[in-house]
C-alpha cells in the first residue's frame, strides 16, 4: 500500500511540474537573433547562410523588377518602395526548401510584416499553400493607431486581419499599434484605451493563435501597468508574449525597459533592438525575477520529481 501511495505521489508531482511549465520547454526568448528588412534576394541569401534565428521582412503590393507584364502582386519591400526582385511566394518557398533540408536546430523562423490591408488580402492564397509548417511563421501588422498621436500611418484593417488569420491556426499573430517616437520623445504610453481596443478586437475575432504583441521599446518602458493588463486579459485563451523593437535613435529609459522585461520574464519577451540598446539592457544580470523566475519552476519541478522517485524506491 505504501509503495502504491508513493507511485501516486510521483504521478501527482509530475502533473504539477507539467502544469507549472504549461507542458512546454521553457526558453530564454531574449536570446533569439533577428534579421531586418530582408527584402531582396541578396539579403535572403545572406541570412540563410548565417546563424540568424528569425528572418524579418516587409510586404507591400507592388511589382517584380524586370517583369514586363507589370502585374501587381505581394513583394518583399518597405514603403515607399514598390519594386523588388523578390516576391512573397518566392521568399516563402525558398525558406521552406531551406528548412526542409536542415536540422530542427538550424531552421529559420519567419516574421512577415504586412504594410496594408490590400497586400494582406492579396497574400492569403499564397499563405494557404505555406502555413502548415514545422517551423515558426509570424504574421505581423499594425492594426490599431497607437501612442503619440500617430495619424500618418494607416493601420491594417483589424477585422480583416484577425478574421482571415483564423484560417492559419498554426501561425503566431504579431498584432501591434502604429507609433510615433524618436530621439526627442520622452512621454507616451500604451494607454488603457489603446490596450482595450486590442483586447476587444482579439476577443471578438480570434480565439486560437499564439499572439505576440510588438511594442516599441521607449513606449513599452513606460507602460508596464497597461501591458500587464493586456497580458492578463488574453493569456488564458492565447499563448501571449511581447516582442520589443526599437528604431536606431529612439529615446529609451533603459532601466524601466529592463524592469518591464524582467517583470514578464525572459520566457515571455522577445527582444529585437539595435546592438547599442541591447548591450545596455544587461539581460544576463538578473534583478531577481527574470531568469530566476524562469528557472525556478523547472528546478522546483525537478526536485519534486526526484523526491517522488526517492520515496517510491524507499517504500
Amino acid at each position: 500500500m505504501l509503495r502504491k501511495n508513493s507511485i501516486i505521489l510521483y504521478d501527482i508531482l509530475f502533473i504539477i511540474m507539467i502544469h507549472m511549465t504549461n507542458g512546454q520547454t521553457v526558453k530564454n526568448l531574449t536570446a533569439i537573433t533577428w534579421s531586418h528588412a530582408t527584402n531582396s534576394q541578396k539579403l535572403l541569401n545572406e541570412v540563410l547562410s548565417s546563424d540568424i534565428n528569425f528572418i524579418e521582412a516587409d510586404i507591400v503590393f507592388g511589382y517584380l523588377k524586370n517583369d514586363e507584364s507589370k502585374t501587381q502582386q505581394p513583394i518583399m519591400a518597405h514603403p515607399p518602395d514598390v519594386e523588388s526582385d523578390l516576391t512573397l511566394e518566392s521568399f516563402l518557398t525558398q525558406i521552406w526548401d531551406f528548412n526542409k533540408n536542415t536540422t530542427k536546430e538550424k531552421q529559420k523562423g519567419i516574421k512577415i510584416d504586412f504594410k496594408s490591408t490590400d497586400v494582406f488580402t492579396n497574400s492569403i492564397s499564397i499563405l494557404n499553400k505555406m502555413w502548415n509548417t514545422d517551423y515558426e511563421i509570424w504574421l505581423n501588422a499594425d492594426i490599431f493607431s497607437g501612442p503619440s498621436n500617430n495619424t500618418s500611418t494607416i493601420p491594417v484593417d483589424p477585422d480583416v486581419f484577425l478574421t482571415e488569420s483564423n484560417k492559419f491556426p498554426n501561425v503566431t499573430l504579431s498584432t501591434g499599434w502604429t507609433t510615433r517616437w524618436g530621439i526627442n520623445y520622452t512621454e507616451g504610453i500604451y494607454t488603457h484605451e489603446q490596450v482595450k481596443v486590442m483586447i476587444d478586437g482579439i476577443k471578438k475575432h480570434q480565439k486560437n493563435n499564439a499572439i505576440t504583441f510588438p511594442v516599441r521599446a521607449g513606449i513599452a518602458a513606460q507602460s508596464i501597468e497597461t501591458l500587464n493588463h493586456l497580458y492578463q486579459s488574453l493569456n488564458a485563451t492565447n499563448l501571449v508574449t511581447f516582442t520589443i523593437w526599437s528604431s536606431e535613435n529612439d529615446n529609451v529609459n533603459v532601466e524601466n525597459l529592463r524592469k518591464m522585461i524582467f517583470h514578464f520574464g525572459l520566457d515571455k519577451v522577445y527582444v529585437d533592438v539595435p546592438a547599442n540598446l541591447s548591450s545596455q539592457l544587461r539581460l544576463d544580470v538578473d534583478p531577481g525575477n527574470g531568469m530566476n523566475k524562469l528557472r525556478s519552476n523547472l528546478l522546483l519541478g525537478i526536485l519534486m520529481i526526484a523526491l517522488g522517485y526517492i520515496l517510491s524506491r524507499a517504500l
